[in-house]
């Protein structure tokens, strides 16, 4: 049939090599001669085509390609049992081989599609499929554990429980159990009530049923044998393949797309590099307001025209862009709202901030709790003064919220005596910051191991608290373990550090740079019990408690927070 001038194919077959059978439509140009094909392979129903993000299998047909947008297994109409993420790899390399030797087929195949559809090209890519020339995968890691779930070492239940309720609907609906389909849609769209329920581990019948995996995901907060096997780094990292990466500093993935980018990126050559882009957007819509900001015409940054470059390049070579010879990093300044060019992307998990803007931790003789308290940041460690320790208590029965990474104002929430917070003076000029910044935190805890965590926020003149960036890191009382991020003081004095999530941001002269330290980041971290080790998931509502815990400033070593500074 025709479909806006291409040729579309319905139903497609194509039989895995345990048999199965999994079915994909077809868009071609409606003209005679061999084709490049796209592949996308997705568990949504495969008409929906990423369509929330990504231009229509018709544009990318309209533009000289062969476009396979495929069901994976168990999804849609193919054949077998829904797993996710356990047989993308082997299915992904068969549907590779498969779609090289279509009709009107060049041979040379790419894939792409954003969040599961992205990783479904990192699983085909890690067994090396020989068709399989290029892929563009955004907003997705090619390790779960550390990018997807566990990117601050907590459970990110704000992003993971709607969407498994999403998956456990579809699953619902192919079962014909259309009510229960029905009632995860409501769960998907108000899943606030879901959130508080612990434990996490304490199996909800409908997930039980149609979506198991979930308690998969949080049986094993620690990295393991389960993770090891949806870590795909080091087998693609072996053979790699050219990937333009795309991420959000709004996306919940970020961490991950990031570290995919810089593990793949130490090892390009002129034959095989790698591409990254990261704009102003959450994870659904890329355009141009997120969270209520509104960052200027150019700030969708042309990402199809980009897909399709990228895609000429490698599949039908196209060289009169050589973009071998082009800077690989372009990224969006989150405040000045331009776009820029770089060598590098600053590391996410490792290594030194340089050059870098240190802030100093300072009390006063108010104590720092909530945005009218004396908490400050110094530039000067001889200005940082001699006080009394900054206490908050944290009571994981009533968590401080935290619900995305947008660019929310949190004016309000710093008004709460539950947050420590420090703010610094005016700045003298604008600030430009790329890459994650880090923080150094004296503290004693009661009623640990707890979590810390760190907002970062830059205040406007009218007072307006924006956020930029967030981090956590699980801290110990004193007859407690130490954990691996911490080093013994002197007089039960800890020293913390968190690595901040990256951003990009050119602060303001006369701006103010200022800093939360609390319990939680609720439901964006799952909450962390207190007292427990190792069972954040698994401690139902009698073990949620009471965690009290002080902030040094001064004394042997000062407390900072280093920003990175762009160069």
């Amino acid at each position: 049939m025709k479909f806006a001038d291409v040729v579309i194919r319905r139903k497609v077959p194509c039989t895995m090599r345990d048999g199965v059978t999994l079915y994909a439509d077809i868009y071609m140009p409606d003209e005679t001669g061999e084709y490049p094909v796209l592949l996308m392979r997705q568990p949504y129903g495969r008409a929906i085509a990423s369509t929330v993000t990504h231009a229509h299998p018709v544009w990318y047909a309209s533009k000289g390609y062969i476009v396979v947008i495929q069901d994976v297994r168990g999804r849609g109409e193919s054949e077998g049992e829904f797993e996710p993420f356990v047989r993308e790899a082997e299915d992904g390399f068969d549907t590779v081989a498969w779609a090289a030797g279509l009709p009107g087929s060049s041979g040379e195949v790419g894939m792409y599609g954003f969040s599961y559809q992205g990783l479904t090209q990192w699983a085909a890519a890690s067994l090396h499929p020989p068709a399989l020339k290029a892929i563009a995968p955004s907003m997705c890691p090619a390790d779960l554990y550390h990018g997807l779930f566990y990117a601050h070492g907590s459970f990110a239940l704000g992003n993971h429980l709607p969407w498994a309720f999403q998956l456990a609907r579809d699953t619902a609906q192919r079962a014909g159990d259309y009510e229960t389909a029905a009632q995860c849609s409501r769960y998907m769209r108000s899943p606030e009530d879901m959130f508080w329920e612990m434990p996490l581990n304490e199996k909800h019948p409908i997930l039980e049923r149609y979506f198991p995996a979930f308690y998969d995901w949080i049986g094993h907060a620690a990295y393991d044998e389960y993770w090891e096997q949806m870590n795909w780094i080091a087998d693609i990292t072996a053979q790699p393949v050219p990937a333009l990466h795309i991420g959000g500093w709004y996306d919940g993935y970020l961490m991950g797309t990031l570290q995919t980018f810089e593990t793949l990126q130490s090892g390009a050559t002129p034959e095989c590099f790698h591409r990254l882009v990261v704009g102003p957007w959450a994870h659904i819509p890329w355009g141009r307001r997120a969270g209520g900001i509104v960052h200027g015409e150019q700030a969708d940054g042309d990402h199809h025209l980009e897909q399709l470059r990228w895609f000429d390049y490698w599949l039908k070579g196209k060289r009169d862009a050589d973009l071998s010879a082009e800077l690989p990093v372009r990224y969006f300044d989150q405040l000045s709202h331009e776009w820029h060019m770089a060598e590098r992307l600053p590391s996410v998990f490792a290594g030194e901030i340089s050059p870098s803007e240190v802030f100093y931790l300072s009390g006063s003789q108010a104590p720092a709790n909530g945005a009218s308290g004396g908490g400050r940041l110094e530039k000067r460690l001889e200005d940082v003064e001699e006080a009394v320790p900054d206490v908050f208590v944290y009571d994981s029965r009533l968590p401080m919220r935290l619900d995305s990474y947008l660019p929310s104002d949190r004016s309000a929430v710093q008004e709460r005596h539950e947050i420590l917070v420090y703010t610094g003076g005016p700045l003298a000029e604008e600030l430009p910051l790329f890459g994650a910044p880090e923080l150094y935190v004296q503290y004693q805890t009661l009623g640990g191991p707890t979590d810390l965590v760190a907002v970062l926020t830059i205040v406007s003149e009218s007072g307006a608290a924006r956020l930029l960036s967030v981090g956590r890191t699980e801290i110990c009382s004193e007859e407690a373990e130490i954990s691996s991020n911490e080093a013994e003081m002197e007089n039960g004095w800890r020293t913390a550090q968190i690595r901040l999530r990256p951003l990009a941001a050119t602060l303001p002269a006369g701006s103010y740079v200022r800093l939360e330290l609390t319990g939680s980041a609720f439901p964006l971290f799952a909450r962390h019990p207190n007292g427990v080790k190792g069972e954040v998931n698994t401690t139902g509502t009698s073990g949620l408690n009471i965690a009290t815990t002080a902030v040094r400033s001064a004394g042997q070593a000062p407390s900072y927070l280093r920003l990175p500074v762009r160069t």
